[in-house]
């Protein structure tokens, strides 16, 4: 598993916004159920909730940031991104 903290400065119609990014990578075999993933209450575990993936999602997006998830070549990834700062007009 890795964890990853980056900036990344992005440019949307002459609008540059800075982003905090977390990104978390697994080397399992990734999401069983991808398109259920942030339904809450859903999961493929014995033991599991459901609740631990959905939480994140709304946490994150009730602070204006952006949640995916995605099943890559090498496991599962979770990005979270929000909003740096002000936004930039030039």
């Amino acid at each position: 598993m890795s964890v990853s903290l980056y900036y990344r400065q992005d440019s949307l119609q002459g609008n540059q916004q800075g982003r905090q990014i977390i990104e978390i990578i697994d080397n399992g075999p990734g999401f069983a159920n991808l398109d259920n993933a942030l339904t809450p209450f859903y999961t493929t575990k014995s033991h599991g909730s459901g609740i631990g993936l959905s939480l994140c999602a709304e946490i994150t997006r009730n602070h204006g940031g952006e949640f995916t998830l995605e099943n890559t070549e090498n496991g599962a990834k979770i990005m979270m991104s929000w909003p740096v700062g002000n936004t930039i007009n030039h």
